[in-house]
C-alpha cells in the first residue's frame, strides 16, 4: 500500500466521523454554532489537500512547435494549447513537442499515443535531454522515448514528436491524440495536414558534413576495425536520414560497395582522398568516378581549408595544378574567411579563380564590408556579385559556419534559437547558394574540448569556452542504449532546413524568383535582420505551401 493509498484513507474515515456532527448542527439539535464552523473548516481542508493532490498527478501539459527550445525554466503557459495544427508536404518530415511541468517530482510520468491516424504520417516520440549551456541547460539530445519520463520539481521536460509523411500519404489531415499522466490524464491532439504535392527524393540542397572516426572510437570505446566500420556506417546513415551527406563515404570509393551510396540521391557529395604520392591510384579513381555523370558531379577534392597568408595560397596553387592535371573534372572546394590581397593587382578571390570551382566562404563574407578592405570596396564588385560571376563560369558555390560568426549571424549554436538554424538555410537559398558546408558533426576531442557531449557542449573550448555544440550534431547513442548515434534538436532543424529549400525552389519553378524573395524577406531581409517569431515563421512557410499547391493544380 503506497503513501497516497494511507493518506485517501485517512481522510475518508475522518470526513465518516465528521458527518454525524454537521448533520446535528443542520438540523438544530441545539450543538454550539463554534462546532458547526470547525466542522467545516476541517472539511474544506480534507477537500483543498485532495485536490492538492491532485495536481501533483495532473502536471501543466502543453503543445509547442518542433522548432522552439523549451529549457527546464520555461514556466508552464497561462492558457496551454493542447490542439496543435501541424502543416507538411509529402515526402517531408515535421516535428510538435509536449512539455510537461509539475511542482512536485514525479517518479514515472507516462505519456503516450492513444490514438494514431490510420494511414497517416509515420510517428516516433523522442525524450530531449539537456545540457549546460552557462546560465542555463538547453535541451538539444534526443534519446528514443520509452513511454515514461520522470519530472523534478519546478521543472520542464519535453518529448518530440516526429511525423513523416512518404511519397504515397494521402493528402488530407491526421489526427493523433496523446494522454500525459496515464489514465484520467491531458489529452491532446495533434491535426497533421498533408498538403496535396511533395518535395522531391534529392535533398534541397548540398551538404557536406565532418564525421571522424576517431572520435566515435574513442566515445564508444573501440578500436576493433570491423566495429569501428560498422559504427561509422551507422553514424553515417543516421545524417543520411536527415537529408545530410558526412564527408566521406562508408566505404573506399573503388569498393563495389560505394556504389549504391555514390547513386543514392540522397548522397549529394563525398570527398575524393588526393592519394598524395600516388597519382596511379588517384586516376584509377577518376576513371570510376567519370563512368557515372552523377557520381562525378557529386565528388569534390578539399586539398586544402581556410587559406590565410600568401604561402598558403601558392601552396592551394600547387595542389590544384597536381589535381586539375589527374583529375580535371572533380570539383575542388577550398573553405575561405578572408580576401587578402595576394599582391598590388590581385586579390584572394582573383588569385583562387580558375583553381577553386567549389567556392566556399563562411557566410558573414555576403556582407561585403566584413571582407573587404577600403581599397577593394573602390576596386571590385560585391562579394555577391563576384560568387554569382564565378557561378555563371560554371563553378558552384556552397558556405559554411562554425565557431563563428555568432549572433546577430544565425549558426548551429545550442544556445540560439531553434528558428535561427532554420532561417540560416532561407538565407542560403536568397544568396543563390547551392550547398552547406559544416566541418564536424561528432568533434569530440579532450584535448581541445569534451569527450562526452551529454554532460558537456562547450566542443572548442581552445576558441572559446562560450561555444557551445560547434561541430557536433550528434550524440553517442551506447550511453542510452543505441548501437550507434542519436540525433539532436540542432539536426532535425538542419534536415528541415534543407527541406525549406526543397520548398522553395519548388516555388521559385511555380510562382517565380521574384516571388519566393519577396516571401524570404517576410522572415530575413538581410543576414543579420530577421524574425525569431516562430508563428510568423510558420505562417509565412504555409503561404508558400499554400500557394506550391495552388499552382500545381492550376497547371
Amino acid at each position: 500500500m503506497n503513501r497516497h493509498t494511507v493518506k485517501h484513507i485517512v481522510k475518508t474515515a475522518l470526513l465518516l466521523l465528521l458527518c454525524p456532527l454537521i448533520a446535528s448542527c443542520q438540523a438544530g439539535d441545539g450543538a454550539n454554532p463554534s462546532d458547526s464552523a470547525d466542522t467545516s473548516a476541517l472539511t474544506e481542508t480534507a477537500v483543498q489537500s485532495e485536490k492538492e493532490e491532485s495536481s501533483m498527478n495532473n502536471p501543466a501539459v502543453w503543445i509547442v512547435n518542433g522548432f522552439d527550445k523549451i529549457t527546464e525554466d520555461t514556466e508552464a503557459p497561462v492558457s496551454p494549447v493542447l490542439t496543435y495544427d501541424l502543416y507538411m508536404a509529402k515526402n517531408e518530415a515535421e516535428s510538435c513537442q509536449i512539455s510537461m511541468r509539475s511542482d512536485k517530482r514525479i517518479g514515472s510520468f507516462a505519456l503516450t499515443c492513444t490514438e494514431e491516424a490510420e494511414n497517416g504520417p509515420t510517428l516516433d516520440l523522442f525524450r530531449e535531454d539537456t545540457v549546460p549551456t552557462g546560465k542555463t541547460d538547453t535541451p538539444d539530445g534526443l534519446s528514443p522515448f520509452s513511454g515514461k519520463l520522470t519530472l523534478l520539481a519546478d521543472r520542464s521536460s519535453t518529448v518530440l514528436l516526429r511525423f513523416t509523411a512518404d511519397k504515397e500519404t494521402e493528402a488530407g489531415t491526421y489526427t493523433y491524440h496523446f494522454t500525459a499522466g496515464g489514465e484520467g490524464g491531458t489529452v491532446c491532439t495533434v491535426n497533421v495536414h498533408v498538403w496535396d504535392f511533395a518535395l522531391p527524393d534529392e535533398p534541397g540542397c548540398e551538404t557536406a558534413v565532418g564525421l571522424y572516426k576517431h572520435c566515435i572510437a574513442g566515445v564508444h570505446g573501440t578500436w576493433d576495425e570491423e566495429e569501428l566500420d560498422a559504427l561509422y556506417k551507422a553514424y553515417y546513415d543516421l545524417l543520411l536520414e536527415y537529408k545530410v551527406t558526412a564527408y566521406d563515404l562508408p566505404y573506399d570509393i573503388l569498393d563495389e560497395r560505394a556504389d549504391a551510396y555514390m547513386s543514392d540521391a540522397r548522397v549529394t557529395s563525398f570527398r575524393v582522398p588526393t592519394c598524395d604520392g600516388d597519382d596511379a591510384r588517384l586516376v584509377q579513381i577518376y576513371e570510376k568516378l567519370c563512368s557515372n555523370p552523377i557520381w562525378l558531379k557529386k565528388a569534390y577534392f578539399y586539398p586544402l581549408d581556410e587559406p590565410t597568408s600568401k604561402e598558403m595560397l601558392d601552396n592551394l596553387a600547387s595542389l590544384c595544378e597536381r589535381l586539375h592535371t589527374l583529375a580535371p573534372e572533380v570539383s575542388i572546394c577550398t573553405p575561405f574567411f578572408l580576401n587578402i590581397d595576394y599582391n598590388s593587382s590581385t586579390d584572394q578571390i582573383s588569385f583562387m579563380t580558375g583553381k577553386t570551382t567549389l567556392w566556399c566562404p563562411k557566410s558573414y563574407m555576403y556582407i561585403t564590408s566584413n571582407v573587404y578592405s577600403a581599397a577593394q570596396l573602390e576596386k571590385y564588385p560585391s562579394f555577391g556579385e563576384r560568387m554569382a560571376e564565378r557561378k555563371a563560369a560554371g563553378d558552384r558555390v556552397w558556405w559554411y559556419v562554425c565557431w563563428e560568426p555568432g549572433d546577430p549571424y544565425n549558426n548551429l549554436f545550442v544556445d540560439q534559437r531553434g528558428v535561427q538554424h532554420r532561417i540560416l538555410f532561407w538565407q542560403q537559398y536568397a544568396n543563390d547558394v547551392d550547398g552547406f558546408l559544416y566541418w564536424g558533426a561528432n568533434y569530440w576531442n579532450s584535448e581541445t574540448g569534451t569527450t562526452d557531449p551529454w554532460s558537456d557542449m562547450a566542443t572548442v573550448k581552445n576558441l572559446s569556452p562560450d561555444v557551445y555544440g560547434d561541430g557536433s550534431l550528434l550524440y553517442n547513442g551506447n550511453v542510452v542504449g543505441v548501437d550507434g548515434a542519436c540525433p539532436s534538436l540542432r539536426l532535425e532543424a538542419v534536415r528541415d532546413g534543407v527541406e525549406d529549400n526543397a520548398l522553395l525552389k519548388l516555388a521559385e519553378s511555380l510562382l517565380g524568383r521574384e516571388w519566393v524573395d519577396e516571401k524570404i524577406a517576410e522572415i530575413t531581409p538581410s543576414l543579420t535582420k530577421y524574425s525569431t517569431d516562430s508563428n510568423r515563421f510558420i505562417t509565412v512557410r504555409n503561404e508558400i505551401c499554400a500557394a506550391v499547391e495552388a499552382a500545381l493544380k492550376q497547371n
